[in-house]
């Protein structure tokens, strides 16, 4: 059983670096970003799709346990 959980993990890591490496390939473009009061220098449109893709994720996990707290009526 140990060894199963290994290859599945083993698995879902090589997964999530060829589906980043892909992500980077194709989007290698250099992109400024202008968020009115700040200018990120120019970055790969990769780099910024993986940020805002675990920006996003994490709002949501901080959202969901926010709102496991307020009482149910």
């Amino acid at each position: 059983m140990r060894l199963i959980k290994r290859l599945v993990t083993l698995l879902w890591v090589l997964t999530i670096f060829v589906t980043g490496c892909i992500l980077y390939l194709f989007n290698s473009d250099p992109v400024v970003l202008n968020l009115v009061w700040l200018e990120v220098p120019p970055t790969s449109l990769a780099v910024v799709i993986i940020v805002t893709f675990f920006i996003g994720i994490v709002t949501g996990i901080i959202l969901a346990f926010i709102a496991s707290y307020i009482p149910e009526k």
